[in-house]
């Protein structure tokens, strides 16, 4: 280790002095330059020397100063793609495109937590909070993952700046007229996903990716594997008369032997549903509906037919009972005639006093 003068010829043929330090790191030599002989003094690069081997010491170094979003894209995509199975990779492709635009060519060493701020106000203009938020989640991953990999050090500038406040609470419930007119409105290889949503409350990841082998006639069960289920563990969903009907029907007209459930007219596994569940809701002039909201539709007429909240959860596969509460125990009509019981049961109880009071006399 030392500091060194070298010589670095430029492209007219030039020769200028630089202050170069060397270290050895992991076994191997690193050679940084500090600036030019002149601008830069001997003593300022011993400085810097010894503050890189102080933090080398302590675990903070930063084994790379080149370390840029685009570097890092590919290795990150692999990791939770093929090591973590994370079914959302795509996107966060997506999202890491839109990151390494306003970032550039930017270190993530010199990423602070105002260029973090930054990025907020610049994509406010065009999405909404939530949307920020998955982003900046992805880019708070990947600042954790490379400072686990000692290619990054110091605090998480995400974390500093923080998330976005978000109010995407909703309660838009599909009722039987709209369920009646999205039907009839519906393309042929739609009506029978969203039968299965509104039976089931599955997610249409769930649904979409859904094969024979997964559906047991036998218990009438929907076998749901960790890998396409967003909580990463196997769940049972229930297959009601209604249902197990319609699915062997779709069954018996698999004529391509496909190991799908849902096949579109070419009889190939449907990919997305995006446009025909669109235009369904168009030509039935149904209007704020996502088909997430099918799920909502699900579990609240679940809960409207006094089934228990356990069972509700435990169908729809969240992580906890408390999500579910938080989710469906809202005062709606049927929770206010619960509470309304409890005024019946005062007045009973005056009357049956008063009667009593009656008789002692």
């Amino acid at each position: 280790m030392g500091v060194f003068k070298r010589w670095v010829k430029s492209k007219d043929g030039a020769k200028t002095p630089y202050w170069y330090i060397r270290f050895a790191m992991n076994g191997r030599i690193k050679w940084e330059s500090v600036g030019k002989v002149g601008i830069v003094t001997k003593t300022v690069a011993q400085r810097k020397l010894e503050r890189i081997k102080r933090k080398i010491r302590m675990g903070l170094y930063e084994y790379e100063d080149n370390v840029t979003l685009e570097s890092l894209e590919d290795g990150y995509i692999k990791y939770v793609k093929n090591t973590k199975n994370l079914r959302t990779w795509k996107k966060r492709k997506e999202q890491l495109r839109t990151l390494k635009t306003f970032f550039q060519d930017k270190t993530l060493n010199r990423i602070t937590p105002g260029d973090i701020d930054d990025y907020k106000s610049f994509r406010l203009k065009d999405v909404k909070p939530a949307s920020v938020n998955r982003e900046l989640a992805t880019l708070r991953h990947i600042f954790n993952l490379a400072k686990r990999d000692k290619k990054f050090y110091g605090d998480n500038p995400v974390s500093v700046s923080g998330l976005l406040s978000e109010d995407n609470h909703r309660d838009r419930i599909l009722t039987p007229d709209e369920e009646t007119r999205l039907m009839d409105h519906s393309a042929p290889h739609l009506q029978p996903i969203l039968f299965t949503a509104l039976n089931t409350g599955m997610r249409k990841g769930e649904i979409l990716s859904l094969k024979w082998d997964c559906v047991d006639f036998d218990n009438n069960l929907f076998i749901i594997t960790a890998l396409n289920n967003k909580g990463k563990k196997t769940k049972r969903i229930p297959i009601n008369s209604y249902l197990r009907k319609m699915i062997l029907e779709l069954k018996l007209k698999n004529s391509s032997k496909s190991e799908y459930v849902f096949l579109g007219d070419t009889e190939a596994p449907i990919k997305n549903i995006s446009t025909a569940f669109n235009n369904a809701c168009w030509r039935a002039n149904i209007k704020g509906l996502r088909f997430h909201d099918l799920r909502h539709t699900a579990g609240t007429r679940m809960l409207e037919s006094n089934v228990n909240i356990v069972a509700i959860s435990e169908i729809l596969g969240h992580s906890s009972i408390d999500i579910t509460k938080k989710r469906y125990l809202h005062p709606d009509n049927s929770l206010r005639d619960a509470v309304e019981k409890l005024a019946n049961f005062n007045n009973n109880c005056s009357k049956n006093c008063s009667n009593e009071n009656r008789d002692n006399l």
